[in-house]
């Protein structure tokens, strides 16, 4: 079981393609259709954050927690931990909508957090980090925000949704980001020996230069 967790983005490629054939080959409406698309492309997304090129937990610490710690064995931060937050903000997210498909705001605020991620991987990433390419940004703007861009212009109507669907949306979105990569949960195992994450997974791009320092 460890050494599968230690292994978690790797096997996401695998889930990756399962959840396209799904999205392909079996029967469903488009709602449906496009979650599963989001799925397998999110899997896709970890393995490029975590496995090639990698990097993402160096520029998380760095952009998103404010550290400019380089040493990361001192992150609160392993592959245990980003493999309970990645995946259970990927089935929160996106498999509780399929399971409960009468519940609009779900399936609203999957897709809203579509464009979440073209906004962190095509602006905030690459302008705090001084970099043209950020780990994720090409799963994330390429896979994520088309799938977006389709479910607003073809699928999306405003009389799908009332407001307070709405406000459900990013309450539940903002409390799933929590549980997933805030709660006492996660920093907690964080924390527990022997899931260490490797200089590439760690640094990425960035493993010459931040060893340099």
């Amino acid at each position: 079981m460890k050494k599968m967790i230690n292994q978690w983005h790797f096997v996401s490629v695998y889930l990756a393609g399962a959840a396209a054939l799904v999205a392909i080959l079996v029967p469903m409406d488009i709602t449906s259709r496009l979650l599963w698309a989001s799925i397998s492309i999110l899997f896709l997304h970890f393995y490029e954050e975590f496995g090639a090129p990698g990097g993402f937990p160096y520029m998380g610490m760095k952009v998103l927690m404010g550290s400019s710690e380089t040493d990361k064995t001192k992150w609160s931060c392993n592959n245990l931990s980003s493999m309970f937050g990645n995946w259970g903000f990927l089935f929160l997210l996106y498999v509780v909508p399929l399971l409960l498909p009468g519940v609009c705001f779900l399936t609203l605020s999957a897709m809203l957090f579509l464009f979440a991620e073209v906004i962190v991987h095509l602006l905030l990433f690459p302008v705090r980090m001084k970099e043209f390419y950020n780990p994720g940004q090409i799963t994330g703007v390429l896979g994520l925000g088309v799938i977006g861009i389709y479910y607003f212009a073809l699928v999306f109507e405003p009389q799908m949704y009332v407001w307070y669907d709405y406000v459900l949306a990013i309450a539940w979105f903002v409390g799933v980001f929590w549980f997933s990569f805030r709660s006492p949960l996660y920093w907690g195992l964080g924390t527990k020996p022997g899931y260490d994450l490797t200089d590439r997974s760690a640094f990425g791009l960035w493993e010459a230069v931040v060893q340099k320092k």
